[in-house]
């Protein structure tokens, strides 16, 4: 192996094995190869050469595979935390903009223009989707607190991460879930409702889509986490 090269081939091996948030890993990879680059040439200047005092740096920079095992931790807690902050902040928003075209083209759920007044079951999910958004809130950012609080006890970062992803996925699930129930509800008790409000149609499958996004967002995080 040229001496050029050996630092390289660490970076490269230690990059195919880590997963996450492009710019977070590129920083992180970046990084590795600093350090690794000054402490061979702390080794050239002890008389060492090239090839030698890569080898030397790499050797103890330590194995690539732990050193991969606590960069994806680290990896995994960033992305699992971002996810957690991008709920925490676009979930009420994304419910007050959808309750908002609500109540200006459709007024409250119990004069919805059916025809005849909402059947019994309907308003109970009604209720759930309403108060889903803000309990999510409650749940992301206690889980935010708690990971904050973790990471100073705790050294296993994949622990942190799991938590983090779990929560994240779990929750928005949960928000995604409602608002589709909630869908499918509102054009069984009137077919024409959505198709009549295209602003509040519109409203809806932007909410949907987001949480799908948001969804997805969380899978990627429990796989990183794993």
């Amino acid at each position: 192996m040229a001496g050029a090269s050996v630092i390289d081939d660490y970076v490269a091996d230690l990059d195919t094995r880590l997963r996450g948030n492009r710019k977070t890993k590129l920083d992180m990879v970046t990084e590795a190869r600093d350090s690794l680059e000054d402490a061979a040439d702390c080794y050239r200047s002890a008389g060492l050469c090239d090839e030698d005092a890569q080898r030397k740096a790499v050797a103890d920079f330590g194995p690539v595979g732990a050193i991969a095992r606590d960069f994806q931790g680290e990896l995994a807690v960033a992305y699992g935390t971002r996810t957690l902050r991008s709920i925490l902040f676009i979930l009420p928003a994304l419910h007050l903009g959808w309750e908002l075209s609500r109540l200006i083209f459709l007024g409250p759920w119990e004069n919805l223009p059916a025809g005849n007044p909402p059947p019994a079951w309907y308003m109970p999910l009604t209720q759930i989707n309403d108060s889903m958004p803000w309990a999510v809130s409650i749940a992301t950012a206690l889980a935010l607190l708690v990971g904050r609080l973790m990471s100073r006890r705790i050294a296993d970062n994949r622990l942190i991460a799991r938590c983090a992803a779990g929560v994240a996925l779990v929750t928005v699930s949960a928000a995604l879930l409602s608002n589709l129930s909630l869908g499918i509800a509102s054009t069984i008790v009137n077919p024409q409702l959505m198709l009549s409000t295209p602003l509040v149609l519109l409203a809806s499958v932007a909410a949907i889509a987001v949480l799908a996004r948001l969804t997805v967002m969380a899978r990627k995080a429990v796989r990183f986490a794993v």
